[in-house]
């Protein structure tokens, strides 16, 4: 018995040893996360790998930085760029040893590529047992996909895409949906939006000479629409303004009264009240400037129209948004009259001088003090063949620098110097080193009698007219504002003709100081000669300048041709983008031709129910749309290229084109109509700029979100000067 005893004891060793050797067979029998294959080798179930399965794959995603995998195929000879290890667990379709070779669903290699998929995306380390990403700081998702918010945006402010905080300009590159940053809330900023801002002032250096200060002067309309008059349009209710302080914060007032019949409800009274009543004292208490103005005749629109002049938030301000729907969507102003059709209007514009951070402006041409004269050049000088407004045809609002004596108008061709801001085009004439900013066509020769009386005189704008600041010299206070005008010079009559005309003050005794830029402004043409601007002698067909349409008091402009910098065509010049500056000013325009001289050409006359236009606008927004029912033919307008600005043109731009010929304005072709507003590039220097309002008024240091002022400032914004500086 006890042989048989250890015989079975045996048997049971020899069993054990026979099914420990097949359990043997793969290691750690794959963990439970394969299958066993040939040679003893674990076939990995997704998502898992190693010799025994037992550790995790983690996710992949687009990598933020590529890096080379090293010497995968154990050659030790120079890694290569074919594919290696096919069919691994972690790359089943293979991969390289140096940086990945991109291929299209063709199977093309292509070239220049990068960011391939990498585990946890190249930014964090594995974590084999759990599968889970260690993101590396600064990033986060299960893939380390997301360059995530410093400080979590520190309370102030919303983690967003970089697409988003993109805004209107569209983002599409590799990092999409995966580069995050903080859009800080209005008050605070830098990355982490742990920076609280301070208040913003006008540098007290900047005026205490001549110079003033454009501070944001807005204007509002309120009516039953422009095809009624008095009493049939009178409306009355409560409105709220929403006003958007230098942060871009928006508060909205408690209602307030309107009636264009009783004008004692409401008014200025109850709107500065409203302003200034605003939480936060935004606005600070007596800073508020109001004027109203209606007309209550029979022949006219009885519609109030509000002046608001905002010296107590200096800097660039959003326009007012007037509401008119207090109650959801019932309108809260209407008609007076019961059962009148009219409509409740409003609309809101700046006349000329909105607020800025920056004076380009800056350099006063000291010595020359000018006047604004006119020329009587009306619908009868609209002709090419006949009036006294040929030697100045086109872009001539009838108004130049008057009062100039030949030392005023010597020093200021000084002050104006080159136009172009390129000695390469030889333009610059005189012992000034100026250019004119215009070029001539024909004689110049006088036939007889007056001097506005000339043969086929004509002179006309080049590419680069000049622009300055029109400062009143009997400024009453220091936030009066100067008034951006184009000039050129018309050497037949020895004139600064002004392209934009002037509405504010027109009388011949007001005198002005002569501000200058050294910033270069730019026609927009479509330069089909490769001159780089307009030249003489050569077609309009071959460099027709860009025109636009639009509406008054919108901020939709419609181009003649696209001008965007990422579509349009390389011979534009110069191209626009988002953020660039644009003069679009009311002024005299070619209606047949951009050729000045062509037979039978026509203008179209100065919007005169409109004012100042010589500010400058922003592009907030510039893209191409499908065309529309109207953008071909002949009662319509090109409307496919776009332009929408950071305020509303206080002008008409809707007059069209007559010419019937291809090419002959705004790069028209056939019938096609377009809009014939000459659109004007304003490119700023790095020198003779002033930055005049900004945090502390430049006379103080933000800490924490107040100012602590140099000695000798005083205030909350460091903008008084004290005995202690003097």
């Amino acid at each position: 018995s006890f042989l048989a005893e250890c015989a079975t004891m045996r048997s049971v060793a020899v069993f054990l040893a026979l099914v420990a050797g097949a359990n043997a067979e793969c290691p750690n029998a794959c963990s439970g996360n394969g299958v066993c294959s040939a040679y003893d080798m674990c076939t990995c179930y997704r998502n898992f790998q190693g010799a025994d399965c037992s550790e995790r794959t983690c996710p992949f995603g687009i990598a933020h930085v590529d890096s080379p995998k090293g010497d995968l195929d154990m050659s030790a000879d120079s890694l290569t760029t074919g594919t290696v290890i096919s069919g691994s667990a972690v790359y089943p379709f293979g991969t390289e040893e140096l940086f990945p070779s991109m291929m299209d669903s063709d199977k093309n290699v292509l070239d220049n590529t990068a960011h391939y998929y990498m585990e946890c995306s190249n930014k964090g380390l594995c974590d084999r047992k759990e599968g889970q990403c260690e993101c590396f700081d600064g990033y986060d998702g299960s893939a380390c996909q997301r360059a995530s918010c410093p400080e979590g945006c520190s309370g102030h402010g919303t983690c967003e895409h970089i697409e988003t905080l993109a805004g209107d300009v569209g983002y599409s590159l590799w990092d999409t949906g995966m580069t995050m940053g903080c859009k800080c809330d209005p008050g605070y900023s830098g990355a982490d939006c742990s920076g609280k801002d301070c208040k913003y002032g006008v540098d007290p250096l900047y005026i205490d000479d001549d110079a003033t200060a454009r501070i944001s002067e807005q204007y509002y309309t309120i009516s039953g629409g422009s095809g009624s008059t008095f009493p049939a349009d009178a409306v009355a209710g409560t409105y709220a303004i929403k006003f958007y302080d230098v942060f871009g914060e928006d508060y909205v007032t408690e209602p307030i009264t309107l009636s264009t019949v009783d004008t004692t409800a409401g008014g200025c009274d109850s709107i500065v009240s409203a302003l200034e009543g605003l939480p936060n004292t935004v606005i600070p208490a007596g800073s508020v400037y109001c004027s109203q103005s209606q007309s209550a005749t029979a022949s006219e629109s009885s519609g109030q129209k509000y002046s608001l002049t905002f010296t107590g938030n200096p800097g660039y301000l959003k326009p007012l948004t007037i509401d008119t729907y207090l109650d959801g969507y019932r309108e809260t102003v209407a008609p007076v009259t019961a059962g009148s059709t009219v409509a409740t209007t409003v609309v809101s514009f700046n006349e000329g001088i909105s607020g800025e951070f920056v004076d380009y402006f800056a350099s006063k041409c000291t010595g020359v003090v000018a006047s604004i004269s006119s020329d009587s050049i009306g619908a009868s000088d609209a002709s090419a063949v006949t009036g006294d407004g040929l030697y100045s045809y086109e872009m001539n609002s009838g108004y130049y620098l008057g009062s100039l004596t030949a030392d005023e108008s010597a020093l200021l061709k000084k002050c104006l110097g080159d136009s172009d801001g390129n000695d390469s085009y030889g333009n610059n004439v005189e012992v000034y080193d100026w250019d004119y900013g215009s070029y001539k066509i024909g004689g110049q020769v006088p036939v007889s009698g007056t001097a506005a009386t000339y043969s086929y005189n004509l002179e006309t704008p080049s590419s680069h007219p000049h622009a300055i600041k029109l400062v009143s010299a009997t400024a009453a206070d220091d936030y009066v504002g100067g008034l951006y005008y184009l000039t050129w010079y018309q050497s037949t009559l020895d004139r600064f003709v002004l392209i934009n005309a002037p509405v504010k003050d027109t009388s011949a005794t007001s005198s002005y100081y002569v501000y200058t830029t050294d910033g270069v402004v730019e026609r927009v043409i479509v330069d089909i000669a490769g001159k780089g601007q307009i030249t003489k002698g050569y077609a309009v067909t071959t460099q027709p300048p860009v025109t636009a349409w639009f509406e008054q008091y919108s901020n939709v402009m419609y181009t003649s041709y696209d001008v965007a910098c990422e579509t349009a065509d390389s011979a534009v010049e110069p191209c626009l983008d988002q953020g660039d500056m644009l003069f679009v000013v009311n002024t005299r325009n070619l209606l047949a031709s951009q050729n000045v001289s062509y037979a039978g050409n026509s203008v179209a006359l100065i919007d005169t129910s409109a004012k100042d236009s010589g500010d400058l606008y922003t592009i907030s927004k510039i893209y191409k749309e499908d065309p529309t029912a109207t953008t071909f033919i002949a009662t319509g307008h090109e409307d496919r290229f776009r332009i929408v600005l950071d305020q509303n043109i206080p002008f008409s731009g809707t007059t069209t084109s007559t010419a019937t010929t291809t090419g002959l304005i705004g790069k028209q072709t056939g019938t096609n109509h377009v809009g014939i507003v000459n659109l004007f590039k304003f490119t700023p220097a790095t020198t003779g700029n002033y930055e005049f309002v900004s945090q502390c008024s430049n006379r103080g240091s933000c800490i924490e979100g107040t100012c602590e002022c140099y000695k000798g400032y005083n205030k909350d914004d460091c903008s008084q000067i004290n005995a202690h500086a003097v």
